[in-house]
């Protein structure tokens, strides 16, 4: 009896015998979820722009502050279909800009981030038909969320996404609550029609929604101006 006793309290304090379920996180106060791109800057030129060696890495394009960043704080970089995990840079300068340069709009912030200095987003190869100089797409959480991280595409099913948004549309899906779900969206599609591809675009446009209390909201869009 105190055999089988002992044995059951080192497996009760022993808690790596048991299977263990992933900890779901509170939705964390994600004040900007925008899209941006990877750019690989060089002194090489080629036929479709830049190629290696790389002098520098950046992220460009930043796209949906809407509302005042703090230099100096850090956002979360989720790289996009691409085996890279995501991981932290801080803003580095803030510039305010008008929508579609017009002083009567709504204001946005154009954010500088410090350089990326990890040695496999310097080697890795472009994503299918895209440049050398730009590899790949990422996601951008402000305030930064270390545990956020993409959900695949494959993964996705109309049933679990805001009303009338199709899959084919998701840019990004985002899980901000380790219960991998989708929490954040960021969605690009043609403006004319949104069933058509990407490729076949004349303009495109964009939204981005997140679960607020459980329900998704519309919190960004875009078009041409």
């Amino acid at each position: 009896m105190r055999i089988i006793l002992a044995a059951l309290l080192t497996i009760l304090s022993c808690g790596s015998l048991w299977p263990q379920t992933p900890k779901t996180i509170s939705m964390p106060p994600a004040q900007t979820i925008a899209a941006a791109v990877i750019w690989r800057l060089s002194d090489t030129k080629g036929d479709r722009g830049l190629l290696p060696p790389w002098k520098e890495v950046r992220v460009t394009n930043v796209f949906g502050f809407k509302k005042r960043p703090v230099v100096g704080r850090k956002v979360t970089i989720i790289p996009l279909d691409v085996d890279v995990a995501p991981f932290d840079l801080r803003i580095v300068k803030r510039t305010e800009q008008k929508e579609c340069d017009d002083p009567e709009l709504s204001s946005w912030w154009e954010v500088d981030l410090e350089l990326v200095k990890d040695k496999r987003i310097f080697d890795i190869a472009p994503a299918l038909n895209r440049a050398a100089e730009y590899p790949f797409e990422v996601a951008v959480i402000y305030p930064a969320v270390s545990f956020a991280k993409q959900i695949v595409k494959t993964q996705l099913k109309e049933e679990i996404l805001p009303r009338r948004v199709l899959v084919s549309t998701v840019k990004a899906a985002i899980d901000l609550t380790n219960d991998g779900k989708p929490d954040a969206l960021i969605l690009e599609y043609c403006c004319d029609n949104p069933k058509r591809s990407l490729s076949e675009c004349d303009y495109t446009c964009g939204k981005t929604f997140k679960k607020i209390r459980s329900v998704w909201k519309l919190i960004d869009t875009s078009a041409p101006c």
